[in-house]
């Protein structure tokens, strides 16, 4: 590639991409490629490509995907004249493409379609091409192809011109020029090979918005689109889905529409659309490829269905027999077996329940044939959710997706018994069990789950009142063939329905003895754990009295292995709820009942001169299973309880600071002490106020020793409590600023050893940490000695390279600088600054002088190429805080409140910029952006500031992250 230059060295380069032996020569080949296509060469080049007629399909196609990207990216280079200059060189290579490979007449009219959007110069685009195209038959298709791309182009994000220029634009190529495209498709259809073009055409338009039902109902476009979902063909039927989706979303009555045009789109559904729409249903219903499992051909349908459904919802409830042919046909799409497919429908039944609802009475004709409908949807949804009897050859992926599906399908059961009744609803669910049970021995188990499994869905809308069905049901479950999966999912209807066995407490002992022998069973424990903690939740007054019976059952399953951690953990929950309805006299010994063991139990481990690692897991286990427990239970009023509360967390503490000093690198370990302690922080603060100071010591040396986020996150939560663990408003005050500059000290010493972007995790925690710490003690914790050094590095972690993260360093300078900015208008408005002597700003004011510009410089080019797109507003914003600061804060300190804004940030950016290659960003445009910013400060603008910042750093993006595509 070296010996040659110009259009030889591309076609060679090319050569070594597509043909090269190594892969290090196609690497080579790719980033020369690149970088050719940056330069101000590359337009005379790719067009000299595009003309040479001995040159192949691949040197021609990158030609003009590098012209495309060009005129995207570039155009300005050309001015005016070059830009007409190359439409019309453009033009020419399309004549002598359109018998050519698609792609290369794809790219062209690309390139043709970007140049009609951003040069005014070009007067009437439409005109132009068709008086270039139309009259060569062989030539229709690129025009056609130029008119399909054109409104694409239009709205296309990487396209830089200003919003006036783009609303005139578009009114000149799409808005004036509708009409003119509807009347030349309609001619092109005389071509029969052009149909399929013409298809893709006005599709494209369709979704413009620039297309309305008056334009095309009386044509035979309607007809052509209808037409084409009989084609075999996979491009052609979405091609057409996609446009009968459009021609619908036409008739959507808006708010301001006239009775005049409500009148004619109703009658466009009536009279055009609905037969056409019932013919689609017959088709469906025959469909070869469709019955054959075509997933595809199954999305089409239903996506034209549903689109048609959420349009005329209103129309179907109130004109129910003019409609029934299309719900009709939206039922037999729920009963197509492509179950991704059909969710897309979920959202209509629910909007189509609604409206019934809200528009119908019980007596009315239309409630009482969506209730037939809604009641077959109930038998569907029951076949649907259905595990298939080989459900032991499904992959893990398959068994979570599908449980995906019938969590989601399940909230349109809950429709379903909206509109048919909780009665008729809960019958089908029985109907369905009871032919499972009633069956041979041989029913297959999966025949009763899919039915417990809807009836559990549904009971969001069951009344706990209910009690014609719900006693029947609960009766059978003794019936149930004994499986190991039945039984699970009747343990998590019992679970489900716990409000209701409230008011049918005749249920609580069969109830707690089923879900109990289900602690015997592996498969269905973890049913059972999370069943007993909502029996014992909402029944709990009816099972005080069995508190004995239940802790030593807790004991036995607890050390039985037979539960997963997680099963434990709501069991405790569980016996929370229970001991805080045992009556005053019996609570003290429940309560000891169930810490004691625990804390003895987690007082032998650490006795122990060595910790094996299962020791370790059990450490974690016990703390959970206490702090659960702390969590839940209640002795609010009960005395002697209450001290005894209080004495269980005072003696806990030692042996938590004990398990922070052996275990505090254990993960596991660590996040248990630390929610225990947060539990203790947040519901037993001044029981744990005068240990607080022990407290900190230990969270921080143990943070220091092992640099673990989960520490950073506790000493965030003992902020937001700091007013119950101190004495006064002052010491929780103190306590704050203590922990920042304790915590900071470390958490600096870790990140001096590694980057920001290293350390992603402890990064988010620590600066939410700064953040929290700052909005309610900024007074104090600005004031610390440690402060000036976080304020560094709070400007270095802005280099760190992934969302969550840059997203809490961005919040935290938002608590940092924000409120600064508020004081200084305050000052600035009253003239004095006498009222805002707590809060210190004029060491935030001296602090952005001192480091102001690294500040602003890693903000700017953060937002232009490093922080991720959905941090930019946060970004632009910290950015107009510091902007105010620098421009009117040092003036405002000394009391000069007439002085003009300094230009301290146009300095600050300016040297940011320098950072720019002119490559990326020319010089010209850094002076329009520094001058547009400097007019903005003078003019104390800083609104528009944001907007300005997050344009320019778009901009910026969008056309350099075009220019690295090769």
């Amino acid at each position: 590639m070296s010996g040659a230059t110009g259009l030889e060295e591309v076609v060679n380069a090319l050569k070594a991409l597509y043909q090269g032996i190594s892969q290090a020569e196609r690497e080579q080949a790719n980033v020369w490629l690149g970088q050719f296509q940056r330069t101000p060469g590359a337009w005379t080049t790719a067009d000299a490509i595009l003309g040479d007629e001995n040159l192949g399909v691949e040197a021609k196609l990158f030609a003009a995907q590098t012209l495309r990207n060009k005129i995207i990216s570039d155009l300005a280079e050309l001015g005016e004249k070059g830009a007409l200059e190359l439409r019309d060189s453009l033009v020419r290579h399309l004549l002598r493409a359109r018998a050519g490979m698609r792609p290369l007449v794809t790219q062209l009219c690309l390139g043709l379609a970007d140049v009609a959007v951003q040069v005014g110069a070009w007067a009437d685009p439409f005109s132009d091409m068709a008086a270039a195209f139309q009259e060569d038959a062989a030539a229709v298709g690129c025009l056609l192809e130029f008119l399909t791309v054109l409104p694409e182009e239009a709205v296309n994000e990487r396209l830089e011109v200003p919003a006036d220029f783009f609303r005139q634009r578009t009114e000149l190529l799409l808005t004036r020029r509708a009409g003119d495209v509807i009347t030349l498709l309609v001619q092109c259809l005389q071509q029969t090979d052009a149909h399929t073009r013409v298809l893709m055409c006005f599709t494209s338009w369709l979704r413009s918005g620039e297309i309305t039902l008056a334009m095309i109902q009386d044509t035979p476009l309607v007809e052509l689109v209808f037409a084409a979902l009989q084609a075999e063909d996979s491009t052609v039927f979405e091609t057409a889905v996609d446009a009968v989706c459009g021609i619908i979303q036409e008739t959507h009555i808006d708010r301001d529409d006239s009775p005049e045009a409500v009148q004619a789109k109703d009658a466009a559904v009536e009279r055009v659309l609905l037969p056409q729409l019932g013919a689609l249903a017959t088709q469906m219903r025959s469909d070869a490829q469709l019955a054959a499992g075509d997933e595809e051909r199954a999305r089409g349908y239903c996506h034209v269905f549903t689109e048609a459904g959420e349009a005329w919802v209103e129309r179907i409830v109130g004109s129910i027999t003019t409609f029934e042919g299309l719900v009709g046909a939206l039922v037999d799409c729920m009963r197509l077996t492509t179950l991704d497919v059909i969710t897309m429908m979920f959202d209509f039944w629910a909007r189509l329940a609604d409206v019934t609802l809200d528009c119908t009475s019980s007596c009315d004709g239309a409630r009482r044939t969506l209730v037939v409908v809604y009641s077959t949807l109930i038998d569907i949804i029951i076949g649907h959710v259905r595990y298939p009897v080989a459900d032991t050859a499904m992959s893990a992926k398959e068994r979570d997706e599908f449980r995906e599906f019938r969590h989601s399908i399940g909230d349109v059961l809950k429709d379903c018994v909206r509109v048919v009744g909780q009665s008729r609803a809960l019958t089908q669910a029985y109907d369905a069990m009871a032919r499972g049970i009633d069956g041979t021995s041989q029913t297959p188990w999966q025949d009763i789950e899919a039915p417990l499994f809807a009836l559990r869905a549904m009971g969001a809308e069951v009344a706990p009142e209910e009690a014609e069905v719900l006693p029947k049901i609960m009766d059978m479950f003794a019936r149930f063939p004994q499986h190991p999966r039945l039984r699970y999912a009747a343990t998590l209807v019992i679970g489900r329905y716990t409000e209701w066995t409230y008011e049918h407490p005749q249920y609580v002992p069969f109830q707690l003895s089923y879900i109990v022998e289900g602690f015997k069973d592996r498969e269905v424990a973890a049913a059972s754990a999370q069943a007993l903690k909502y029996l014992c939740q909402d029944c709990s007054r009816f099972l005080a009295a069995h508190w004995a019976e239940l802790l030593q059952f807790f004991a036995e399953t607890a050390s039985s292995g037979t539960l997963e951690d997680a099963d434990v953990i709501e069991f405790a929950e569980a016996l929370a709820h229970v001991v805080s309805a045992v009556q005053a006299p019996e609570t003290p010994a429940a309560l000891e009942a169930f810490c004691l063991p625990v804390a003895r139990e987690l007082d032998a481990l650490l006795q122990r001169a060595e910790a094996s690692e299962r020791d370790g897991a059990q450490v974690a286990l016990l703390l959970d299973r206490l702090g659960v427990f702390l969590r839940f239970v209640h002795v609010d009023g009960n005395a002697p309880a209450e001290d005894l509360v209080s004495r269980i967390v005072v003696q806990t503490w030692p042996l938590v600071a004990a398990v922070l000093h052996r275990f505090a690198a254990d993960a596991q370990v660590a996040e248990s002490a630390c929610k225990f302690l947060r539990v203790a922080a947040e519901f037993y603060g001044a029981v744990l106020r005068p240990e607080i100071g022990q407290v900190v010591d230990a969270v921080v040396n143990a943070f220091r020793a092992t640099g673990l986020g989960v520490y950073l996150w506790l000493a965030r939560r003992i902020i937001g409590v700091s007013s119950t663990l101190a004495s006064d408003n002052a010491a929780a005050l103190q306590l704050i600023a203590t922990i920042v500059e304790r915590m900071s000290e470390a958490a600096l010493s870790l990140f001096a050893a590694s980057s920001f972007s290293d350390a992603p995790e402890t990064t988010e925690d620590y600066f939410r940490l700064v953040e929290r710490a700052v909005e309610m003690a900024p007074g104090y914790v600005l004031n610390t000695s440690m402060f000036p050094l976080v304020f560094q590095a709070a400007a270095a972690a802005l280099d760190v390279n992934l969302f969550h993260a840059q997203l809490a360093v961005l919040r935290a300078w938002a608590q940092i600088l924000g409120p600064t900015r508020r004081h200084l208008r305050l000052i600035r408005d009253s003239s004095s600054d006498s009222h805002y002597d707590a809060y210190p700003v004029n060491r935030v004011v001296d602090m952005c002088a001192a480091h102001g510009l690294d500040v602003a410089a890693r903000l700017l080019l953060g937002m232009m190429h490093r922080f991720d797109r959905e941090n930019v507003t946060d970004a632009a914003e910290v950015f107009v805080s510091l902007t105010v600061i620098a421009s009117d804060g040092p003036c405002i300190i000394a009391a000069q409140f007439e002085n003009p804004p300094l230009p301290t940030m146009c300095e600050w950016a300016q040297t940011a910029l320098t950072q720019v290659p002119e490559a990326n960003l020319s010089n010209s445009e850094k002076q329009v952006f520094l001058q547009d910013l400097a007019d903005c400060i003078q003019r104390r603008q800083w609104s528009k500031i944001k907007t300005l910042v997050s344009d320019f750093s778009a901009s910026f993006w969008r056309r350099n992250s075009a220019k690295n595509r090769v």
